[in-house]
C-alpha cells in the first residue's frame, strides 16, 4: 500500500527547505522499499511549522513539523506513514488549535488538495458551477446572472450585462 505524504511546494515552503524535505523523503522511502507517494501541495499558512508534513493515515492525516532533511530517518524510525509518535507530531493536522479556530473559505482547500490535479479539484465539488452553466442555453444564464444581483467592476454598482457577450444581442 503507498502512504500518501504531504509537503507543500508554495514560496514559503521552499524558502525554509521543503524541497530538501521532499527529497529526503522521497529518497528515505526508496532507502527502505517503502511505496510513498509525495504530493506538493500549498501551505496552510502555519508558517511556523513549515516545512509542515502530513501523512495520510486511516483516522485522518497526521501533522508533522518543522521537518528539516536531517529529521526524516527518525519520522521513519518512528513510524509517521502510519501516524507514528515523534517530537516534531502535532497530531490530526484539524486539531492543531490554530487551524482548529478557522472556519476557511477561500482557502478552504489550500494545502489539502494537489492544486494541480482536477480529480482532486472535482472530489472537493470544484467544476459544478462551470458544468452547469455549460449545460444552460444563454438566456437561462442571462436571468441567473440578472437574478443573483452581480454588479460590475471597480465598485460602480451598474448591474452586470452580460447578455451581449453571451448572446450576441
Amino acid at each position: 500500500m503507498t502512504a500518501r505524504v504531504y509537503i507543500p511546494g508554495d514560496i514559503a515552503a521552499q524558502s525554509v527547505g521543503a524541497d530538501r524535505t521532499a527529497k529526503a523523503v522521497a529518497a528515505e522511502a526508496k532507502a527502505r522499499g517503502l511505496e510513498v507517494e509525495i504530493i506538493r501541495n500549498g501551505s496552510r499558512g502555519l508558517l511556523f511549522l513549515e516545512p509542515l508534513v502530513e501523512v495520510e493515515t486511516v483516522s485522518g492525516r497526521i501533522a508533522y513539523g518543522p521537518v528539516k532533511e536531517a529529521d526524516v530517518a527518525g519520522l521513519f524510525d518512528a513510524g509517521f506513514l502510519k501516524g507514528g509518535a515523534h517530537t516534531l507530531g502535532h497530531g490530526p493536522t484539524e486539531a492543531i488549535p490554530l487551524l482548529a479556530r478557522q472556519t476557511r473559505l477561500t482557502f478552504a482547500r489550500v494545502g489539502v488538495i494537489d492544486p494541480l490535479s482536477l480529480d482532486d479539484y472535482r472530489r472537493c465539488g470544484g467544476l459544478r458551477g462551470l458544468e452547469r452553466g455549460l449545460s444552460l442555453e444563454p438566456t437561462a444564464i442571462v436571468e441567473a446572472v440578472s437574478a443573483s444581483g452581480l454588479r460590475g467592476p471597480s465598485g460602480s454598482g451598474v448591474p452586470k450585462s452580460i447578455s451581449f457577450i453571451l448572446c450576441g444581442d
